[in-house]
């Protein structure tokens, strides 16, 4: 009698489940807005800052988490683009988390080529700098950085 009433409960569970799982397939995809961009963005910043100070200090360990901070945070920004149909972004952003994903290899082997890493992080550097340069302008006044119009 105990087995048949957990599985009446478990039949049951699944039933309730259901109309839970086709509402929430319903539920409009969340939206990244410019304000998330932006949080993501200096997140990036701040991180990979710590991850040049860390690469330095030669603190491996340090620089391996800053730098998949850096990557996660950055990949996240993927939606914006999308959102907008920015076609170029996207290359770029995906050319940033390859050499991204190399620098992470290269820190972990067994020997560290910090030449090698540094070259990716000049790639890194270059990729960030042209998305800057298409999307990104200075305020005259207040110095501010900002997208251009139309973002």
């Amino acid at each position: 009698m105990c087995k048949g009433r957990v599985a009446l409960f478990i039949a049951a569970l699944a039933i309730a489940a259901v109309p839970t799982a086709n509402a929430q397939e319903k539920k409009p995809y969340p939206i990244f807005t410019a304000d998330h961009f932006v949080a993501a963005m200096k997140t990036v910043g701040q991180a990979f800052t710590a991850f040049n100070g860390s690469l330095t200090a030669n603190d491996v360990g340090e620089s391996k988490a800053y730098l998949a901070i850096t990557r996660d945070r950055l990949a996240t920004t993927i939606t914006y683009w999308r959102d907008r149909q920015k076609e170029d972004a996207i290359k770029i952003l995906r050319d940033v988390l390859k050499n991204l994903d190399a620098m992470d290899d290269a820190l972990s082997a067994d020997s560290v080529d910090r030449a090698a890493i540094a070259s990716l992080g000049k790639q890194v550097g270059a990729g960030c700098q042209a998305c800057h340069q298409m999307y990104r302008e200075q305020d005259p006044a207040t110095k501010a950085y900002r997208f251009k119009s139309g973002l």
